[in-house]
């Protein structure tokens, strides 16, 4: 009977490089899943909470906000003031968080925005300086910047109290720049509106 000799061999070099480039491209892949996952997550928590924003603008021109301070960890309601038929709230700084103008639901006359169907950031000609456009709002809220529009024709008067409103809210991500003019989220319905302002 033959003697068996048993003999070892190393891995040569080649061996050595394709694992070395089997376990890059395996921890990669799997990297990249990871961060595929981590943004389809973000995207998908943003549309949802930009799409519970709109939903509340949409039927309410002045939504309930809160002010946090950093400082003590606290929420407190925002300090709204009325100037005419503007409304503005303030979270303790100069400048409004949200603002907006009614307009006499009661009066026969028709309130329209010329560009009801064409949203865009920080409107020049609907949100001047703090004071919107009759039927319009503006400002942030959980952390968008939310534009309001809403209009209703003279037929859409139902009795002297009550009329139907085409209400529009586009929400946009609160580093939108002034060229940004496409909205996160956008919704428009029509509301039924009775009272005065």
């Amino acid at each position: 009977m033959a003697e068996m000799t048993a003999r070892h061999r190393a891995f040569t070099l080649v061996e050595i490089l394709a694992c070395i480039l089997l376990f890059a491209v395996g921890t990669m892949s799997v990297i990249g899943v990871f961060l595929f996952g981590v943004r389809t997550a973000a995207s998908a928590q943003a549309e949802a909470s930009a799409w519970a924003t709109a939903m509340t603008v949409l039927k309410d021109p002045l939504p309930l906000g809160v002010t946090s301070d950093p400082l003590t960890g606290q929420s407190t309601p925002w300090t709204w003031s009325r100037t005419g038929a503007t409304w503005n709230a303030s979270d303790g700084t100069a400048t409004p968080v949200w603002s907006y103008t009614g307009w006499d639901v009661t009066s026969a006359a028709p309130v329209v925005v010329y560009d009801m169907a064409d949203p865009k950031a920080n409107n020049a000609g609907l949100f001047t300086a703090g004071t919107p456009a009759p039927g319009c709002a503006s400002g942030w809220l959980n952390g968008y910047y939310v534009e309001r529009r809403e209009q209703s024709l003279a037929s859409d008067r139902l009795n002297d109290t009550t009329r139907l409103v085409e209400v529009r809210v586009d929400v946009y991500w609160a580093s939108y720049g002034p060229a940004e003019s496409k909205p996160l989220a956008s919704v428009v319905d029509r509301v039924l509106r009775s009272g005065g302002l």
